[in-house]
């Protein structure tokens, strides 16, 4: 696979961003559609589990805003609204193809940027405790939303360029209309640094400023999730598909685990943030 080439993504797996596209971009397997009026429902399946992924979220975002004495509580309730609403555009714009196919392309635009916005924002949430900015202050919320729409935006007007050729430098070429090494190093490059960057913040603050280590089983369980969710979306999906008549594929699963995954950087925080731990007395007091 060429560095850039989304063809053999996009032909193993239901990933959003193929809608960028065109609506002939779909993977060679994927479960039995539905028809829904003028739309196709392709992916019940990954509706069930985002709708209960989304539910999940909101819970766990309630809770985060309850931890009054919590380090971050607000930002990472902001983080988990992110997610949830990444969770809401994937049911439209993985899960349905509609009739326009503008109308596709679009979602397919905005899902790409908000999973690229959602790393950024974890990345962000890793320095948290460091106190650069109080947390929960105007001004951290301020920096976080801020900084997570400039990206939303120039990541969204990558995607809509490649898409609607808006200039003449990003759309593909018509003899190679799936080759795109700007939005590839976005949405595929740039995540994996932003989690290596919030990984690292994390281990800092576990290791150099608190007497346990235990909560780093919460971030090891995670990041496995995380890179199961993409080996089943991006290598197996394509097999699993297959292997159950169409029932079923691997984004499904990835959905599911990626939930795990957020609901693991949501334990670590807790488990490093808890209000009547002594072991915990003096977090983040540099």
């Amino acid at each position: 696979m060429r560095y850039g080439d989304f063809a053999s993504l996009c032909e193993r797996s239901p990933l959003p961003v193929c809608r960028v596209f065109g609506d002939a971009v779909l993977p060679t397997c994927y479960p039995n559609s539905y028809s829904a009026g003028s739309s196709r429902f392709v992916n019940v399946p990954d509706f069930v589990i985002s709708l209960i992924a989304f539910l999940v979220m909101v819970y766990m975002g309630f809770r985060a805003n309850r931890k009054l004495a919590a380090v971050g509580r607000r930002e990472m309730a902001l983080l988990l609204s992110l997610f949830c609403i990444t969770l809401v555009l994937n049911l439209a714009g993985a899960d349905f193809i509609f009739s326009s196919g503008k109308a596709n392309k679009w979602l397919g635009v905005v899902n790409t940027a908000l999973e690229v916005s959602f790393f950024w924002a974890l990345m962000l949430f890793g320095f948290v405790g460091f106190q650069i900015l109080d947390d929960g202050s105007f001004a951290s919320i301020l920096a976080i939303v801020v900084s997570t729409a400039v990206i939303f935006i120039s990541i969204g007007y990558i995607a809509a360029d490649t898409a609607f050729g808006i200039s003449s430098g990003l759309k593909p070429k018509p003899s190679d209309p799936l080759y795109s090494p700007g939005l590839f190093t976005v949405y595929l490059v740039f995540p994996l640094v932003a989690i290596v960057v919030y990984i690292i913040t994390q281990c800092i603050i576990v290791v150099k400023f608190l007497a346990v280590r235990l909560p780093l089983l919460w971030l090891l369980a995670s990041l496995v999730c995380f890179a199961v969710a993409q080996i089943l979306m991006f290598v197996a999906s394509k097999k699993i598909c297959t292997g159950t008549n169409n029932r079923i594929d691997g984004a499904f699963f990835a959905t599911l685990l990626d939930t795990v995954a957020v609901f693991g950087i949501y334990g670590f925080w807790s488990s490093i943030t808890g209000d009547d731990s002594e072991e915990y007395a003096g977090m983040y007091k540099f």
